[in-house]
């Protein structure tokens, strides 16, 4: 390969496997500290959208695969495994156009950044729960965030992108232009055949009063908590998120049942918090209603997840009751090894529906993600094995799971992220689009493949 050529043909830079650092720096592209085990050939940092077809056209030339990375935060470290990969942490332009309602996103546009200048103008878009994973593999993943109930998945808000294709070529697809592209696009994950360099989205008229009320339970108390989150979630507006964090402790788990507000005025926000505690059960602990502007919120998920421990993830839909859901979760919490791992069960019944044209294509009224998190690597089998099979007990009630956080990693996955018929699609286009498999993941079996 005459990685010279690449290199003058970049405005960034580009790190080969004869540079000792190669190494370094292909595991500094995952977030997670459990490195994946192969590692790339190439780097290329890319200054620029051009940067990336260069790449792109070279990695085709030269017959490697190519990974885009946005900031690393994929569990499986997916990103980092094929032979190129191309870090789009310099791609972050961000411009609103606040008239129209609308803004363009650059992919290593952070949650907490686009939330920021979204606050200053009185603007939101359903943002992801954390504030440091980039605008990249959240919209592709479909983008499960704040308010989305009412708001919707994030993907069903980008109204075009442009992308390079595996050939080099950059297009923009929206529901006009390249309108396959455009399905693929939203909710495809880590399967889709291209490198996005620009989303163009779609954006809301912020709540004015957002609030949180947290009531704490022990795990003994599952059926009361539940049967309490049906009674008044079946009641209350799409723009209250309820979520219970269920989290080991030497005494058993504890569930912290988490009812978030997204309000007109602080005068609504208090009707609704005080409707949403009628039949409460006694709690040990209640905490708020306090403000929770986007900014606490990131505040208060950022330290349950520290950067640097070891993780593994993977996450579920299902159309149960959510007392069923919530029970086997917090039972396979009485197992974990690590104090440090959490789950988090949403409810999800009074949703807006979900339209029905793009490649995400598994959802449900109920929404949970579980994460394994310890620190040493010896303990690697026993936290991966916990989550599996805590996953494995509760699988019989669920319809899927959530690429963007799935356990892409394990051979022998039951739980599909992608519906028959979008997975039948999505194969149909890869071929088109990227026939030689360029983009083709590594990680485990690939979302599609576990299917």
């Amino acid at each position: 390969m005459k990685t010279d050529i690449l290199k003058t043909r970049l405005r960034g830079t580009l790190i080969t496997a004869f540079e000792p650092r190669l190494g370094a720096e292909t595991d500094a592209l995952t977030w997670n500290g459990r490195k994946p085990a192969r590692r790339a050939k190439l780097i290329v940092r890319a200054a620029c959208a051009q940067d990336v077809a260069e790449a792109v056209r070279f990695a085709s030339v030269n017959g490697l695969s190519v990974s885009p990375r946005g900031g690393g935060h994929q569990f499986t470290g997916i990103a980092a495994q094929a032979d190129m990969v191309i870090d789009l942490g310099a791609l972050d332009g961000l411009k609103l156009d606040t008239a129209a309602r609308t803004a363009r996103v650059e992919p290593a546009v952070t949650n907490a950044r686009l939330a920021a200048a979204l606050e200053r103008h009185g603007l939101a878009f359903p943002l992801g729960h954390c504030g440091s994973v980039p605008m990249s593999g959240y919209l592709l993943g479909g983008g499960v965030g704040w308010n989305s109930a009412e708001w919707g998945f994030a993907c069903f808000s980008v109204t075009a992108v442009e992308v390079v294709l595996a050939d080099g070529r950059m297009v923009t697809a929206s529901a006009e232009e390249n309108a396959d592209i455009y399905w693929a696009v939203r909710g495809a994950g880590p399967e889709f055949f291209g490198v996005v360099t620009l989303y163009h989205l779609k954006l809301q008229e912020a709540a004015k009063a957002t609030s949180t009320t947290i009531r704490i339970y022990p795990a003994a108390m599952v059926a009361e908590v539940a049967d309490w989150a049906e009674t008044v979630m079946a009641k209350a507006l799409p723009s209250v998120e309820f979520t219970t964090k269920v989290t080991p402790t030497p005494d058993g788990p504890v569930l912290a049942a988490m009812a978030t507000v997204f309000a007109r005025t602080d005068a609504e926000a208090c009707a609704i918090h005080t409707a949403l505690g009628e039949g409460a059960p006694e709690a040990l602990q209640v905490i708020g209603p306090m403000p929770t502007p986007i900014g606490a919120l990131y505040e208060a998920t950022e330290p349950s997840m520290p950067k640097g421990r070891r993780y593994a993830v993977d996450t579920l839909w299902s159309e149960a009751r959510y007392g069923e859901i919530l029970a086997r979760v917090a039972h396979g919490m009485t197992l974990a090894p690590s104090e440090a791992s959490m789950a988090l069960v949403v409810l999800r019944s009074n949703a807006v529906a979900t339209p029905t044209d793009a490649a995400f294509s598994c959802h449900g009224r109920v929404f949970g993600a579980l994460y394994a998190i310890w620190e040493d690597d010896d303990a690697d089998a026993a936290n991966i094995g916990w989550l599996r099979a805590t996953i494995d007990g509760v699988a019989p009630l669920c319809t899927g799971a959530y690429v963007g956080e799935a356990d892409l990693d394990r051979p022998d996955r039951v739980l599909r992220t992608l519906s028959p018929e979008a997975r039948s699609r999505l194969q149909h286009l890869r071929g088109l689009h990227d026939p030689r498999g360029r983009f083709l993941r590594r990680a485990g079996t690939s979302a599609i493949a576990a299917e």
